[in-house]
């Protein structure tokens, strides 16, 4: 396909070399630009974002130190957090394209495909609920005892009565379980919730009769976590189209789940939450239609392999989609 690795578009060059060639440290540099809503200035909880990022307090101040040595950012502690300043102006501009032509390029490229792009429902998503996806994914095998009993009970919204210790939970591992339907009940997806403590270690929950904790809980909490591990790894100009309705030759419906434009090229991302293998054909197929190889492909799920290629599709574990997605990233600089 053309113009599938140009590197001056696949990379902010000026801020990366400023940074000495850290391609992570910039994607992070991203990820601050997200969670300060695009404004130059905010004031962050870092250890909120530690957790919802699944790295160590070390790393952030590692990442930010190599910001503020780059002259990149500054900053200074407040009672609520940590304030922080983008001294150089948005790294889209220094790559010479907006995220809007992004977006263009997109629907241009599915255009000349033959595929008429529809609507998106690309709306946007609250702090406390990407926190709580972000969570979850990163910390998938703590809490896949709980989240699986808990999604069990979405068919006859009965209320759950969860034992951690009945379940094995290691008294260490508790408290991500805890702190994961703590995240649910303060996104407003559990209409009730009760904890108590040790020895008894019981979780009663009820999910809330709403269409966005059914279709969180469902799986729609794996997309937001594969759009931001994504965008947390982006070094650069880019745009993410989300839940994209199209219509593909022969008149066939289709809904994208992620497609991302970074660089000028184009990455399809699809997060399934059940089995992956049944949808591997017809992905193969639209992936011929878009003319993408299997790098710029990838179907997230938590039972897949950690990365193999599987009929012309990139198929990712949640431990294996972050490198796996860097990987092609960087194959384009």
């Amino acid at each position: 396909m053309e113009d599938l690795c140009l590197r001056e578009n696949c990379i902010s060059v000026t801020a990366l070399e400023m940074l000495g060639g850290d391609f992570k440290v910039l994607g992070f540099l991203w990820v601050l630009r997200d969670v300060m809503g695009g404004k130059n200035e905010a004031v962050i909880n870092l250890k909120g974002l530690a957790e919802s990022l699944g790295v160590t307090m070390q790393k952030i101040y590692g990442f930010i130190g190599l910001l503020e040595d780059s002259f990149i950012i500054e900053t200074h502690a407040e009672p609520e957090g940590r304030r922080i300043k983008i001294l150089i102006d948005s790294v889209v501009q220094e790559a010479g394209y907006s995220s809007e032509e992004c977006t263009d390029f997109i629907m241009n490229y599915l255009t000349s495909r033959n595929i008429i792009p529809g609507i998106s429902s690309n709306g946007q998503t609250n702090t406390v609920t990407m926190n709580t996806a972000m969570f979850m994914g990163n910390n998938f095998t703590l809490i896949k005892s709980f989240y699986s009993a808990l999604k069990l009970t979405l068919n006859d919204r009965r209320q759950l009565e969860y034992s951690m210790n009945d379940a094995g939970i290691e008294l260490c591992d508790g408290g991500r379980v805890v702190s994961f339907a703590n995240g649910l009940k303060n996104a407003g997806f559990l209409s009730s919730y009760s904890y108590s403590k040790s020895p008894k270690r019981i979780i009663t929950a009820e999910i809330a009769d709403t269409p966005e904790a059914h279709r969180f809980i469902s799986g729609v909490w794996l997309e937001f976590w594969a759009h931001g591990r994504a965008v947390s790894v982006i070094a650069g100009a880019y745009s993410c189209v989300r839940n994209l309705h199209v219509t593909l030759p022969e008149n066939e419906q289709f809904e994208f789940d992620i497609l991302t434009c970074a660089g000028k090229n184009i990455f399809w991302i699809e997060a399934k939450t059940a089995k992956y293998s049944a949808y591997l054909p017809k992905y193969s197929r639209i992936a011929d239609m878009l003319g993408l190889p299997p790098a710029y492909v990838f179907l997230v799920a938590p039972d897949a392999p950690t990365c193999e290629i599987m009929q012309g599709v990139t198929c990712c574990n949640l431990e294996g989609f972050t490198q796996a997605f860097g990987d092609s990233l960087k194959a384009c600089m």
